[in-house]
């Protein structure tokens, strides 16, 4: 006789009970295994009041970046920048010319002999020529006769001017305002 047929007529009635003694048992375990709402699959309510959060772990590596947010509104504008000016207008005498400068917030009249030459300036800001307007942002010369006038134009559009004399450029009469536009 043959041993294999032999082995598996003894093991076909084990199998035949195995199977649903198993399914039994799975059944009867199930219920178990289920938590009630509210606690932890491990522990019962019954065990006591659960123990405090642990520690924070460590911070994870960081991740790619983002898309590009759209622009946002524009801000508010900000305060005027320095103002500066340059005027030039040529002198009596051939190659002579009379400047006025409007930088660092000050207003200075400027007179050369030559178109090469050095030039002598002249601070209109000092208090021998008082009255200087705030926020000037623009300037002006103009020779007539024997004396050389300089405007100023203010960033609220007030007009001022005052005057030296030519070509020695001697500056004692105040600011005067001039009628706006």
């Amino acid at each position: 006789m043959n041993a294999v047929p032999m082995i598996m007529r003894r093991l076909r009635p084990v199998a035949v009970l195995a199977v649903p003694l198993a399914l039994g048992l799975a059944t009867i375990a199930a219920p178990a295994a289920v938590a009630a709402p509210g606690t932890d699959s491990v522990h019962a309510p019954s065990d006591g009041p659960r123990g405090p959060q642990g520690a924070k772990g460590p911070q994870g590596p960081k991740g790619p970046k983002g898309p590009k947010g759209d622009r946002g509104p524009a801000g508010p504008a900000g305060p005027a920048g320095p103002c500066v000016d340059i005027a030039v207008v040529a002198g009596a005498t051939a190659g002579s010319e009379y400047s006025a400068a409007l930088t660092r917030g000050k207003t200075f009249v400027g007179y050369r002999p030559t178109l090469t030459g050095a030039y002598t300036w002249r601070d209109l800001t000092l208090p021998v020529t008082p009255g200087y307007p705030r926020n000037t942002c623009s300037v002006g010369v103009k020779l007539a006769g024997e004396r050389v006038y300089v405007k100023v134009l203010t960033t609220a559009g007030d007009i001022y001017e005052t005057s030296c004399t030519a070509p020695a450029l001697t500056c004692t009469l105040g600011w005067t305002a001039v009628i706006k536009p």
